[in-house]
């Protein structure tokens, strides 16, 4: 499996990137509404690129998906890395104070997103028509993502710096 490796301020994932990376094991786990990360075996011999903050971008099957390399364990002959999902950066976003009063799911996630203290890399995107009413007070946007996922129901869908939430997922 080829995986391609960048630098932690790096947004667009479309070259090799700093280096490519053969991994001897990678494994991606992804839960409904759950955890997304990856941990990923390799030779030491990468050392240098396999460093905390930066981005793994991994094929699944949900297309390329950018990973950041949270910890790293080095033993004699090999690297063990985990490292969480773009997604997870969102808990660098705070959300001073503000109300979203009876908003669909989509205009909810575009008001708080567009909230944070610094601007936001996220593009949202929500098909849920229900309306709600939520406020938000200093509150990370990863956090608010969450609660408006248990108001407005529905799936999350992560897709490196899209984030979504959907009716449904999949087709019978």
């Amino acid at each position: 499996m080829m995986i391609k490796l960048f630098s932690t301020t790096d947004t667009a994932f479309s070259t090799n990137g700093d280096a490519v990376i053969v991994a001897t094991k990678a494994r991606v786990f992804n839960a409904d509404n759950g955890d997304y990360y990856l941990e990923l075996t390799c030779d030491t011999e990468y050392i240098d690129y396999i460093q905390p903050n930066n981005i793994l971008v991994v094929p699944t099957p949900q297309g390329e998906q950018g990973f950041r390399i949270r910890t790293v364990t080095k033993s004699k002959k090999k690297l063990e890395v985990k490292a969480w999902h773009l997604f997870y950066d969102s808990d660098n976003y705070l959300i001073a104070d503000s109300y979203a009063v009876n908003k669909t799911c989509a205009q909810a996630l575009n008001y708080f997103n567009d909230a944070t203290d610094n601007p936001s890399p996220y593009t949202m995107y929500s098909d849920i028509m229900t309306l709600d009413t939520y406020r938000c007070v200093r509150t990370s946007l990863h956090e608010c993502i969450n609660v408006i996922l248990e108001r407005w129901g529905g799936h999350l869908i992560r897709n490196n710096w899209t984030v979504s939430i959907l009716s449904n997922i999949g087709t019978d």
